[in-house]
């Protein structure tokens, strides 16, 4: 397991994917690591083994970019980058350079350590090492970059420059990755493991849900609800989360990646998402009718819960990467709701969970009354979530909300 340095944590939570070097002390004293943060579904194809790339380049005068290139699709690979800027991440590739094993750390959205293997890298010539060597250091801003990193993956890819100041290197096959357990003890004593190779992909992401939601301290958090039918328990939805002042309820749509024997490209991967978020809606839609209609609620122990029924309900399909949706999308889905429950519809994937929950905590902590819950924070970041899909005439929407530094 690595266990993330203050630096590296505090910007692998701030950012929905990115790569990091460190040279961290290991079995073998001081080793070159890659920290790599992306979404479940890039885990899931960088443990079956898709072909990766690591790709240097100067540019901005002596500043170097370092990229994992994940080829996840056949026309348009996965490019995870960085700028280096910590003289950690200058040693680490200094001793890559030199021939010293690679270990590999990879990250969920949550920035929980999920997996890892080692990497016996070949690097021809002393490029990387004299690149490494003169390199500046120091913060520097990202804005712009991403479409630089395009343009010199486009070149190496396409063979037009012989540029010494860009290296492209093949990876090697991984012979085996690593799972690391994680287990989150819940502030009601349950207990809920985290497992990247877990064949039940959607209870998975079920998970992330309950471990950010541990954080908002709900009145109720029932995980797998179920309400009686036909003489039965029967399954209401995913998750409940419920507070004083309203509702929220989780369909969990994942992508089962592990069971299938090849791996699919991203516009299968869409289609897929797409089919899962029809079958969401309409498993939403029955649940919020059941709790309004005032349908009894058990958790799997058999135990009624009490729920709140009077405020409109917040139904969340959780999908695993929002990049998958088409930009304009789920207008119509999101009208069909409202008239159908008079509740909220939203589409989230676990990144843009937990930039909500992180805004949340922002706020409670920032509210001068200190009256604010965490509940009715989140309450008020879901109903002006809402508003912004109105005005974008989608619910595939990402919200960036920044917050003044305190003097």
């Amino acid at each position: 397991m690595h266990i993330l340095s203050a630096h590296n944590r505090s910007e692998f939570l701030a950012t929905p994917q990115l790569v990091r070097f460190d040279f961290a002390s290991g079995r073998n004293g001081f080793e070159p690591t890659l920290l790599v943060k992306a979404d479940v579904v890039v885990l899931k194809y960088l443990t079956r083994g898709v072909r990766l790339q690591l790709m240097i380049a100067q540019t901005y005068g002596d500043r170097l970019i370092y990229s994992l290139i994940v080829h996840d699709d056949p026309t348009s690979p996965g490019i995870i980058w960085s700028v280096l800027e910590r003289e950690e991440e200058r040693q680490a590739l200094l001793g890559l350079a030199e021939g010293k094993p690679l270990q590999v750390f990879l990250f969920n959205e949550l920035a929980i350590n999920v997996a890892w293997a080692e990497m016996e890298v070949a690097v021809a010539g002393n490029r990387l090492g004299s690149l490494s060597a003169y390199a500046g250091l120091g913060k520097f801003d990202h804005s712009g970059v991403v479409a630089r990193v395009d343009d010199i993956y486009t070149a190496l890819r396409d063979g037009k420059v012989a540029d010494p100041t860009m290296l492209l290197i093949d990876l090697p096959a991984v012979p085996e990755w690593h799972q690391v357990r994680n287990s989150l003890i819940t502030s009601r004593s349950g207990v809920s493991e985290m497992n990247l190779f877990d064949l039940d992909e959607g209870r998975q992401q079920e998970k992330l849900v309950i471990w950010l939601a541990d954080n908002l301290h709900p009145d109720v958090i029932i995980d797998q609800p179920q309400i009686m039918k036909s003489g039965r328990f029967r399954e209401l939805t995913d998750i409940l989360l419920g507070y004083s002042g309203g509702t929220f309820i989780f369909e969990s749509k994942a992508l089962k990646l592990f069971n299938r024997p090849e791996l699919p490209d991203r516009t299968k991967l869409s289609k897929n998402v797409l089919a899962s978020i029809k079958k969401g809606l309409k498993q939403l839609k029955g649940a919020a009718r059941q709790i309004r209609d005032g349908a009894t609620i058990y958790d799997l122990d058999g135990r009624e819960q009490e729920v709140e029924r009077t405020q409109p309900i917040h139904a969340i399909i959780l999908v695993p990467d929002l990049r998958l949706l088409p930009p304009k999308f789920g207008f119509d889905m999101m009208v069909e709701f409202v008239k159908a429950t008079r509740g909220y519809l939203h589409i989230l994937d676990p990144s843009e969970l937990l930039r909500i929950v992180q805004i949340v905590e922002g706020l409670v902590r920032r509210s001068e009354s200190q009256t604010i819950t965490p509940m009715m924070a989140l309450d008020s970041r879901f109903i002006e979530r809402a508003e912004t899909c109105v005005e974008a005439q989608s619910l595939n929407v990402e919200i960036i909300t920044r917050f003044e530094a305190a003097f």
